[in-house]
């Protein structure tokens, strides 16, 4: 800005001739400008822009409208669809105005011609006049088309007519100023029109809705307002403010959020992604970052131009303060006073520079904040789907935890770097520009920061390499903290019944305490160092420039001078502070993208492991395996499966059977495609079914899981339940089939799961099954239902092909093939009659399994079962037949198989039930089925669903946390902050009495002695900002250590005592829950506690709080300076602040709300992929892949519907703070003018030191209301994990007056008095009145149909459910008045589900490291495992994999029992425990069981297998709840009960006759 001289002064005054807009100086004028002023730009004789200058800017706003309205055309024809909408008078009163003004711009440029005669041919003003003239045309075109292409407002056209408005605006205030309207009245009163019917034009187009086409009009309520949002509404989020308004008065809800727009939905952007993938895949160095940067960088390349035109205004600010310092200095004595209108104008300035800002940073945060969300979801989709194509080899070295943690962590890392990416541009830029402003007021000083900030490097460096390893770190601690958690929350049974507890306490105390938090406090260490180097780099660069430039300089330090400065100082802070930030982001996300990029890369399935074809007709070839051999994992010289050469027929039973761990269930994995195929073929020809030996189930209904997706066909449907002896569960189970089964079907029995499992594959319709040891898990007599009733030749799938593999010797004689495993290789094969004939190991197991019952056991197989147990194609015959053409299945022929035509009817079973297409998975708003809102509601089963708080945080949260946290401490910490923020301004104080003395003075006296203090201040600040990050990281956030071995029964005391770790109290209460909380809540969410939210207690809280009290005393202190240089500023103040209130308010009800759906939201995510995870090889046996993925999307796409708002709304909070930052600005300034103005003695150093202040507020404000959310926002965890830690407890584990002696129970007799039991609260009685006495060293069995409750009698003797009424004795001593620690330590079980834990082998038999390797060994032996684990690499020290999936079924079981053998109890309990192994490894256990070493021992056997109980003392008979019969074998089957009606089924009566005798 030009300063303006005497002469000027006197002229304005004086005012002898005017000049105006339309003078013309025919000679010795400037080029194209006849107006006697010239270009100016300032008026030679006015405060005032020269006319010539004045249509400058209204051609750049015409040439805006000309340019931009063409591009505006071509967008509206090539990318917007015409539709019919009706012109209304909206339409042309726009079109009506427009015209009139291009009238009365006409009428102007004809006014001029006639009065720039001679000259307006080459005048400016009058061309200026046609350009206008053209932009009003092509912007009357744009608003013509728009009707008809475009739902909202033009952008171009909005902007064309505020700037036209502006500009018209500042040049008629010339005009009158000139005094136009004495001179030229006609001119005046057409421009005054035009700007008049501007400002209405403008209102018609922005404030007045356009009429919609018919479609548009139906609108969608969930549409996201940002699809119709004007440019005015987007720039200051205003079209948040309807959801703002709303969740002002409304708590949020999930069916409150918008819709997606299209582009950001996870679909659309996975399929981009993929594709910039697939094209990476194809070199030989895949690039994850080139891909990223191919599919998501457009938006982010925008943010990157419009981030530098908003750096560029941040460094306008300390010119335009140097101007205003040294307006105010012209008002001392002695020097020329500047007229008051050049300070309103520079006021103005700041206020509309502070503006513009605003705007342009918040767009710039949008984007990047958009490209993060649409990298990460991307990111997700692709995790997921890669999930489904790793091969055995790409899994092993990757645990579930592993694969989850890529999607919660690894995704959010490379979210995060989109935030601060291009500060890594963007601060070297800004260092760049403040350099050179800086260069402009201290000339070379400048240098001296230069170099100081260059020294500061390779310390910032050093200190980010050892963050970098640090964090790396507690990755893995992390990553094994997450991995013992998912292990244990998978096996909490298990671990109640061992009482495991303290031991895996001990563990996960050991990994969060020695490791986690250990390395915390390293990381809090190094953040205190680094937090040192930054904040006080500025302060050295600001100290050795002012040093260096009153050594080297004579001129004065002044006010404008070290106002300026310091306020560039102060922006320094922030590019220097977010860089070493930005590094360890990129260091974060390049590990990221590097653990990412192996995992996308690694090794996935072989694509021709399995040639896959159309199905065949009956008796053709549909399966076939040639020369081939097989290994789970190619870089390993082990074969699984040698030289194979199998083939089945359609229609045919083929059974594989073998010993533990010969490769049954591998073998059926090579059907899948799961193992990796050396050499030979594998062909399929039709769809398969998959039953795995480890039954699957989803979390959600029993039909949901029985369905999996394909289409409902109820007839079939009813089939599927009787064949699979399913009717009668559903008749127990709570709701039906509509009962919620929980996770990995927790509330389900083995046997319900099993059948479960198989009714899903026979309601699948497949051509082929592959069925691995369906008949281990259910009793007999069920086993004899489904062989007659599914799998035998008069069953449902008789006209399938089906492959068994089986233990079970009874359904051998259904088979048409037989296969012996040995090794890895076929033994024998052949029919029955032939594998019989041959007398080799088939023959050998058959004649031991008959156990001399043979002639009945032909017997009962043969025939179908009496009473309700009818097989198919006996009586219901006809019926089926009448329901074929309905079913499009054949079911239950007795004639010869090749007498019914089966072409045709095999075709239409084929499409009965086609795959659930893409179109049928239910869109977002979708339920899994239409009931669930309405019986939802009603149903016993359901799952509890995930609370969440509504409205504020609770204070006794903020008090627990504060307790936690050292209360000492947190008031040191607050002194330190409170000190370091007076040092500072302490410091500001000091420079500017010395600029002031040296003003005064002229010169630079007392150099060392100003410089001294204000080092000292700057340093002393530095110093109590380490002192105040130590104490919150080290003793605050990260608690003093505990006395060491804390018991699992005195945490709770220590928490209170020494304010323990919150994780340590959530983690106590999560061991010591009843199983009730396991069954009803989905492990995911718990993980989500310990894992997100545990980070977030950590390390952002702790972060989040320092930086809200940092700002908040900020802000006072700043106010207090304003207020103490212009005390007025008091009365600005009090509405600002009610206002700052009223938003603050207003922003967070809803931002709180839209944070807990976001965390809500996202624990389904996870929950979906680890369930997905442990059920792949059913998912792609069944392929539905695809619509797993799909669901995956649409769970992602929920949580994004929340946190899309969510990242909008604190834009939508940080443009009106803002905005109310720009006031304080304009205030500060036009009050310093005023003041000055007026004669008061406001000095021009207290004016510096209030508007450098009032520059950082802005910010201040901002981030105190951010960190107020943010602290709500993670002070919710706080609240999630109490929750946790406040839950019921079981009962507890040690009653000191009660304890058992040391030898209890020294005989072992039980009895159950008057017993009755439910799982929990609201559902119905599962043991009924049970009265049984167990005699001392008795072998009792257990018998009775699934869902009897023979498991829920093993559970109610180790109290993991308890007593309804009556109670359970054990030698006298009743179980309830005893600790449970004390009872499941003193039995010993062998349960139905073998736990297994990764670690090694010794790890897994003796978790508390009790017992010495001779005992493990011995126990190994009797186990018959000793063989196996001698010869694995590392003996007892041997790896065992996640969840023991490196062992067989049946050696997983053997393991369970050496466990058992190791516990010193006179009481043992069998859960099914052998029902996984083969018949002889089965024989070889129960001799075990039946040897010395058990003589004393009282055994409670549950058993599906009634030969292993047929030499019991007595037997136990189950049905419904209740005990039916309850006497010895034989007595039993004399009575010709129930019992004998299952000796019968199971071909055993010659048995218990031939024990009689």
């Amino acid at each position: 800005m030009i300063r303006i001289n005497d002469e000027q002064i006197v002229l304005q005054s004086a005012n002898p001739t005017l000049h105006t807009y339309l003078d013309v100086q025919k000679h010795g004028g400037q080029p194209l400008c006849g107006n006697s002023e010239g270009w100016g730009p300032l008026s030679p004789y006015r405060w005032d822009f020269t006319p010539c200058f004045l249509d400058v800017w209204v051609d750049v706003v015409s040439v805006w409208g000309i340019v931009g309205g063409l591009c505006a055309i071509y967008y509206l024809y090539k990318k917007c669809q015409p539709q019919a909408v009706k012109k209304n008078w909206h339409f042309w009163t726009k079109l009506a105005v427009l015209g009139l003004i291009i009238v009365a711009t006409l009428l102007q440029a004809a006014l001029q011609i006639e009065q720039l005669a001679g000259v307006w041919e080459r005048d400016f003003r009058f061309w200026s006049t046609v350009i206008n003239i053209i932009s009003l045309g092509v912007i009357f075109y744009v608003q013509y088309v728009e009707h008809w292409r475009s739902r909202n407002a033009n952008g171009v056209v909005l902007t064309y007519w505020l700037f036209l408005i502006v500009v018209y605006g500042v040049k008629l205030r010339s005009l009158v100023s000139q005094e136009l309207h004495k001179q030229s009245l006609p001119y005046f009163v057409t421009f005054a029109v035009s700007l008049g019917l501007s400002m209405v034009e403008f209102v018609l187009e922005w404030l007045v809705p356009k009429r919609l086409s018919a479609y548009d009009a139906l609108g969608d309520e969930d549409e996201c307002p940002i699809e119709y949002a004007d440019i005015f509404s987007i720039l200051t989020f205003s079209w948040m403010t309807p959801m703002m308004r709303y969740g002002y008065k409304e708590y949020l809800t999930q069916d409150d959020l918008w819709n997606l727009r299209k582009r950001d939905t996870t679909r659309a952007t996975s399929a981009i992604f993929e594709e910039a993938w697939a094209l990476q895949l194809e070199k030989k160095k895949p690039s994850l970052w080139i891909a990223m940067i191919t599919s998501f960088s457009g938006p982010y390349l925008r943010g990157a131009i419009i981030k530098t035109f908003s750096d560029c205004l941040s460094f306008t600010q300390p010119q335009l303060l140097r101007l205003l310092i040294s307006f105010v200095d012209s008002y001392r004595p002695g020097q020329v006073r500047q007229p008051p209108v050049k300070g309103a104008a520079i006021a103005l300035a700041m206020f509309a520079v502070s503006i513009g800002q605003t705007a342009l940073l918040h767009q710039y945060f949008q984007r990047a904040f958009e490209t993060g969300m649409r990298i990460k979801s991307s990111l997700t989709a692709m995790v997921y789907k890669k999930s489904m194509r790793l091969s055995n080899e790409g899994r092993a070295s990757k645990s579930t935890g592993d694969i989850v943690n890529y999607m919660a962590v690894d995704t959010q890392r490379l979210q995060d770097l989109t935030q601060f990416g291009q500060q890594l541009w963007s601060a070297p830029f800004q260092i760049t520009l403040c350099m050179i402003s800086l260069y402009q007021l201290v000339g070379v000083s400048m240098f001296a920061g230069v170099g100081v900030m260059i020294l500061m490097i390779p310390i910032n460096g050093f200190i980010a390499r050892i963050s970098k390893t640090l964090q790396k770190r507690q990755m893995k601690n992390k990553d094994a903290r997450t991995r013992l958690m998912t292990e244990i929350l998978n096996n909490m049974k298990s671990i109640k019944l061992y009482a495991w507890g303290q031991a895996f306490m001990n563990k996960l105390t050991f990994i969060r305490n020695d490791q986690e938090l250990h390395t915390l406090r390293k990381i809090g260490a190094v953040t205190a160092i680094a937090n040192f180097t930054w904040s006080t780099t500025p302060f050295f660069v600001s100290c050795s420039t002012f040093a260096v430039f009153v050594a080297t300089n004579d001129k004065p330090l002044s006010t404008d001078i070290v106002f300026p400065a310091l306020t560039l100082f102060n922006l320094l802070t922030f590019p220097l502070a977010v860089l070493p930030m930005v590094i360890t982001a990129i260091i974060e996300a390049s590990v990221a993208v590097g653990r990412l990029t192996d995992y996308f890369t690694a090794p996935e399935l072989q694509p021709d492991a399995v040639l896959r074809s159309e199905s065949v007709s009956h008796g053709e070839e549909s399966v076939r395996i040639r020369d081939a051999s097989f290994t789970w994992n190619k870089d390993d010289n082990r074969n699984v499966l040698q030289d194979i050469n199998f083939s089945v027929r359609r229609g045919e039973l083929s059974c594989i059977v073998g010993r533990v761990g010969a490769g049954k269930s591998s073998f059926l994995s090579t059907m899948l495609g799961d193992l990796y195929k050396l050499k030979g073929e594998v062909v399929l020809r039709g769809a398969s079914a998959y039953v795995a030996q480890s039954p699957w189930v989803m979390n959600a209904s029993v039909r949901e899981n029985i369905v999996f997706g394909h289409r409902w066909d109820p007839q079939f449907y009813e089939k599927t339940i009787k064949a699979c002896a399913l009717t009668e569960d559903f008749s127990i189970l709570p709701d039906g089939d509509q009962t919620e089964v929980g996770e990995r079907g927790i509330s389900l029995s083995g046997g319900q799961k099993a059948r479960l499992t198989l009714a899903r594959a026979v309601y699948a319709r497949a051509d082929i099954y592959l069925l691995d040891d369906v008949l281990s898990a259910v009793d007999q007599h069920v086993g004899r239902h489904i062989i007659d009733n599914v799998l035998g030749s008069n069953g449902l799938l008789a006209g399938k092909t089906r492959i068994l593999a089986t233990n079970a010797i009874t359904v051998l004689m259904e088979a048409h093939f037989i296969t012996l495993l040995r090794d890895g290789r076929i033994l024998e094969k052949g029919t029955y009659e032939q594998v019989t004939a041959m007398k080799g190991e088939i023959a050998n197991l058959i004649k031991a399994a008959s156990n001399e019952g043979q002639d009945d056991g032909d017997k009962g197989s043969g025939t179908p079962t009496s009473g309700s147990e009818t097989a198919y194609g006996s009586e219901n015959l006809d019926e089926d037949v009448e329901e074929t053409d309905e079913a499009n299945e054949t079911i239950g022929y007795l004639e010869p198989i090749k007498t019914n035509p089966r072409g045709p009817m095999r075709k239409g079973s084929s499409i009965t039930l086609r795959r659930a297409s893409t179109l049928s998975f239910n869109g977002p708003r979708g339920k899994t089925n239409d009931e669930e809102d309405t019986k939802g509601a009603l149903l016993k089963s359901k799952q509890t669903k995930e609370t969440t708080e509504q409205g504020r945080v609770k204070r006794d949260i903020y008090v627990e946390y504060a307790k936690a946290s050292n209360l000492g401490a947190v008031a040191v910490y607050m002194v330190m902050l409170l000190g370091a923020q007076t040092a500072q301004i302490g410091g500001s104080i000091w420079l500017k009495d010395w600029s002031s003395t040296n003003e005064r003075s002229g010169r630079n006296p007392d150099v060392a002695f100003y410089l001294g203090i204000y080092f000292a201040f700057g340093v002393g600040a530095a110093a109590l900002v380490v002192v105040q990050t130590l104490i919150l990281w080290i003793f605050c956030s990260i608690e003093p250590r505990m006395a060491p071995g804390p018991t699992m029964a005195n945490v709770p005391r220590w928490g209170r005592q020494a304010s323990r770790k919150l994780h340590e109290r959530m983690a106590f209460a999560i061991f010591r829950s009843p199983m009730i909380f396991f069954e009803t809540t989905p492990s995911g969410r718990i993980l989500n506690r310990f894992s997100s939210d545990i980070y977030r207690i950590d390390e952002v809280l702790a972060r989040t709080f320092n930086m809200l009290f940092t700002n908040a005393s900020r802000a006072f202190f700043t106010l207090a300076v304003i207020t103490a240089a212009t005390p007025v500023f008091i009365v600005v103040i009090i509405p600002l602040g009610a206002l700052y209130l009223w938003i603050q308010k207003y922003y967070l009800r809803t931002s709180r709300e839209l944070k807990r759906l976001d965390s809500v939201s996202r624990s389904p995510i996870y929950a979906h992929f680890q369930e997905s995870l442990s059920g792949i090889s059913t998912i792609r046996a069944y392929r539905q892949a695809q619509r797993f993925a799909l669901e995956n999307e649409w769970r992602v796409d929920a949580n994004l519907r929340a946190y899309f708002p969510s990242i909008n709304a604190n834009r939508w909070l940080a443009v009106r703070l803002e905005f109310i930052g720009s006031v304080i600005i304009l205030v500060s300034a036009s009050l310093a003018i005023i003041s000055v103005s007026s004669g008061s003695t406001l000095s021009a150093g207290l004016v510096g030191l209030m508007m450098s202040y009032a520059l950082q507020i802005t910010q201040s404000l901002n981030w105190i209301v951010r960190q107020t959310v943010e602290v709500e926002t993670n002070i919710v965890s706080v609240e999630r994990v109490l929750e946790y830690a406040r839950l019921p407890s079981e009962a507890p584990e040690v009653i000191s007056k009660h304890r058992p002696a040391s030898s209890w129970p020294p005989r072992g007799a039980v009895s159950f008095n008057g017993y009755s039991t439910r799982y929990r609260p609201g559902l119905d009685l599962v043991l009924k009145n049970i009265n049984l006495s167990i005699k001392s060293h008795e072998k009792i069995g257990v018998v009775g149909r699934t869902g009897a409750g023979k498991s829920s009698l093993t559970l109610a003797l180790f109290r993991i459910i308890e007593a309804a009424e009556g109670d359970v004795s054990i030698d006298d001593l009743s179980t309830s008045s005893i600790g449970l620690l004390d009872l499941r330590r003193r039995l010993a079980i062998i349960p139905q589900d073998a736990a297994l834990f990764e670690g090694t082998v010794r790890d897994n038999l003796d978790p508390a490291n009790i017992h010495d390797d001779t005992e493990l060994w011995s126990v190994l032996d009797h186990a018959r495992l000793r063989d196996y684990v001698a010869d694995l690499p590392g003996q007892l020290d041997a790896e065992i994999h996640e969840a023991g999936s490196n062992l067989s079924q049946g050696q997983r079981q053997l393991i369970s029992l050496a466990r058992a053998l190791l516990t010193p109890s006179n009481i043992l309990v069998l859960d099914e425990a052998t029902a996984a192994v083969d018949i002889e490894t089965d024989a070889l256990l129960q001799t075990t069981l039946r040897s010395n070493m058990f003589k004393d021992r009282t055994i409670i056997t549950i058993a599906h297998r009634i030969n292993t109980i047929l030499d019991s003392d007595r037997i136990v008979v189950l049905d419904h709840g209740e005990v039916k019969e309850f006497d010895s074998p034989s007595e039993l089957v004399s009575r010709r009960g129930l019992f004998y009606e299952l000796v019968r089924e199971a071909g055993l009566l010659g048995s218990v006759e031939l024990s009689n005798r």
